[in-house]
């Protein structure tokens, strides 16, 4: 009850889900394998992309689970009893299985903080061609009569007789919790018909067949997975609100969207990929921590003090102030919004006493969506660690999708006011001519932020996004020459 009560104020406050366990990149991942599942949904359509992003309804999808690929990357043992499937990749072969292993192991996701390997359905593959992409799945443990035929409940029923218990994949939400529904929603939701067309034709050059020997490899292996969809399913973005009259990040999630995708002819996919990946969970982030503000009053947009430093100074010190002050102002922002849904239920004295006892204890029913947020900033790169003493920053990755969504395609523009940009849009501070222009100016020195702006200008210059044409002149652009 609990669970529920808490679930129903996050839900409320943010309109999706977030919990920690939905965390980063499991954003982009969940949000990808939609808009790959809408692609199979339709491949038999004379317009092979036809649903995508399409706006009126529900999107109806096809998950793929990839468990084989994934078990064969965590070295787990392949479902007893399938002879089909030994045979189909040649488990009598070690070299085969130590190739399989070496190729596919390469291809999980990093997830940061983790100590150990976890099971095959706590690990994802990166995306960097279509066929790659899968959905989240767990293990269940089953009845097993014939594991080589699709697995439903109502087959193994008619397999007939029952030899073995088994532990098998199953296509359920674990990690995914609703954070890439409401990034699919968001694009599909575009107002701007141009702007949508753009993330179409975008979206769907990463999710398509790619064809190449890679795609063609996770594509066979694919076919051997113990679960996946026989039909289209629904419920990708169900129950979740966008709240765009409160935030402005998910029409920022939409532009820079566009910008990241649209450069099919200049940036290679696995690129376009990478800074998807880091762009659509910051959005999250950032969209998160802004109606969290606005339910505590404060209307103005929140400057975030970026830290490019190799030591501790007072602009450091200021930014890791600002992120436990947003962390907190997430804890109180739950809290408002619990009394807000006990006043709302006079009357319903169980549902009041639910609240009630969520609003006394909002300190550890908060727990796992303010770690949401910092462990997402942590995971893409817009922290310094996932743990510890945190300040906000910005690693090359993260650096180079925050470019790749903020400058349009084939456009350059010199430093400074690619600053300014990045202030007026989003509230980042790293320099000082942006930070007099912000309450900040108050909170730290400017020769700090002075040498701040110099190591960001370094960074920028290091992943080749800047080219110096002299002492006074330095241009940014979308992607590196």
């Amino acid at each position: 009850m609990a669970d529920r009560s808490k679930a129903e104020v996050v839900l409320r406050l943010f309109g999706v889900n977030l919990e920690r366990q939905g965390r980063g990149f499991y954003v982009p991942l969940e949000m990808l394998a939609i808009a790959r599942g809408v692609y199979l949904a339709h491949q038999e359509d004379p317009d092979k992309f036809a649903g995508l992003l399409d706006g009126e309804t529900d999107p109806a999808y096809k998950r793929t689970s990839h468990d084989l690929a994934r078990r064969i990357a965590t070295k787990t043992p392949i479902v007893e009893g399938d002879e089909e499937l030994s045979k189909a990749v040649e488990l009598d072969s070690p070299e085969t299985m130590a190739t399989l292993h070496a190729l596919f192991s390469s291809l999980l996701v990093e997830i940061p903080g983790r100590r150990s390997q976890p099971s095959w359905f706590g690990v994802h593959i990166y995306p960097f061609v279509g066929e790659l992409i899968h959905y989240d799945a767990v293990e269940r443990r089953i009845k097993q009569a014939d594991a080589s035929s699709k697995n439903s409940e109502k087959k193994r029923k008619q397999a007939g007789k029952v030899t073995a218990r088994v532990h098998a994949p199953s296509i359920e939400r674990y990690l995914f919790r609703d954070g890439g529904g409401w990034a699919y929603k968001v694009l599909r939701s575009d107002p701007d018909s141009d702007r949508k067309e753009a993330n179409r034709k975008g979206l769907a050059d990463l999710v398509q067949d790619s064809g190449t020997p890679l795609g063609s490899l996770a594509k066979a292996l694919s076919a051997h997975d113990f679960d996946y969809d026989e039909a289209p399913v629904k419920g990708a973005d169900e129950g979740i609100t966008l709240h765009e009259d409160l935030s402005p990040w998910p029409d920022l999630l939409r532009e820079g969207t566009r910008n990241i995708v649209s450069r099919i002819a200049t940036v290679p996919k696995a690129k376009r990929t990478e800074s998807l990946m880091h762009w659509v969970p910051y959005c999250l982030a950032r969209h998160q921590l802004r109606l969290a503000r606005r339910k505590l009053g404060v209307t103005h947009q929140e400057s975030i003090l970026l830290d490019f430093g190799n030591e501790a100074t007072p602009l450091r010190r200021e930014s890791q102030k600002s992120l436990t002050r947003f962390r907190n102002d997430i804890v109180n922002a739950l809290n408002v919004q619990a009394r807000e849904m006990i006043d709302e239920a006079e009357g319903d004295e169980a549902r009041r006493r639910r609240f009630e006892r969520l609003a006394e204890e909002v300190g550890k029913a908060a727990e796992s969506p303010r770690a949401f947020f910092s462990e997402t900033l942590a995971a893409v790169g817009a922290l310094n660690a996932p743990v510890g003493r945190r300040h906000f920053t910005m690693k090359p990755p993260m650096i180079e999708g925050l470019v790749s969504a903020t400058v349009p395609q084939g456009t350059e523009m010199e430093f400074d006011q690619f600053c300014e940009l990045l202030y007026e849009k989003y509230g980042l501070v790293m320099e000082n001519k942006v930070a007099a222009a912000s309450p900040l100016a108050y909170e730290v020195d400017p020769s700090f932020l002075d040498h701040n702006g110099k190591a960001f200008r370094e960074r920028l210059a290091a992943i080749g996004l800047l080219t110096q044409y002299s002492d006074a002149t330095s241009m940014v652009r979308g992607e590196p020459r």
